[in-house]
This record gives C-alpha cells, sequence and structure tokens, in this order.
C-alpha cells in the first residue's frame, strides 16, 4: 500500500473513533442530566443492574432481595346490615 492510502484508512479510522467517543459522551451527559431531573435511571443502569441479580441467581447467592412481601392472603366475608352486602 502507498503512503498515502495508509494516511488516509488512519485518518478516517481516527475521525471514526473521535466520533464514536463524542457520540457515547453526549448519550452519557444526557442521561445523566435526565436522571438528576426526573430521578428516573437510565436505561444502561437499569440493564447493569438486572445483569447483577441474573448473575447472583445463576451462583446460587442470597445476596438478590426477593418480592414474596408483595403477595397479599385475602379472606373473602360476607358482611350484612339490613339484607344490604357490601
Amino acid at each position: 500500500m502507498s503512503f498515502l492510502t495508509r494516511f488516509l484508512i488512519r485518518t478516517l479510522a481516527t475521525l471514526l473513533l473521535v466520533f464514536a467517543v463524542v457520540f457515547i459522551c453526549v448519550l452519557l451527559l444526557a442521561s445523566s442530566v435526565r436522571w438528576l431531573l426526573t430521578g428516573r435511571k437510565p436505561t444502561l443502569v437499569l440493564f447493569a443492574q438486572a445483569y447483577q441479580q441474573w448473575k447472583h441467581m445463576a451462583k446460587g447467592t442470597d445476596k438478590v432481595k426477593k418480592s414474596d412481601g408483595d403477595i397479599i392472603d385475602v379472606e373473602v366475608k360476607k358482611i350484612s346490615k339490613d339484607n344490604t352486602f357490601l
């Protein structure tokens, strides 16, 4: 390859790398500002947390908090007063 071809390929690769880094930084800044303003976590953080939980579950460790407290046991009773049912 000639010197000019190698120079153009390296320049193009460098520009592509710089563009990718700038794009990632802008997305990171935008999601951080959104997180500060709305309080909603960015999807990347949520994905990382889900991956960590999955990893702990695969190992069989009990560090992952279980949501057994969401189950509510309900008992139905008939209450009558003057033949009206609630």
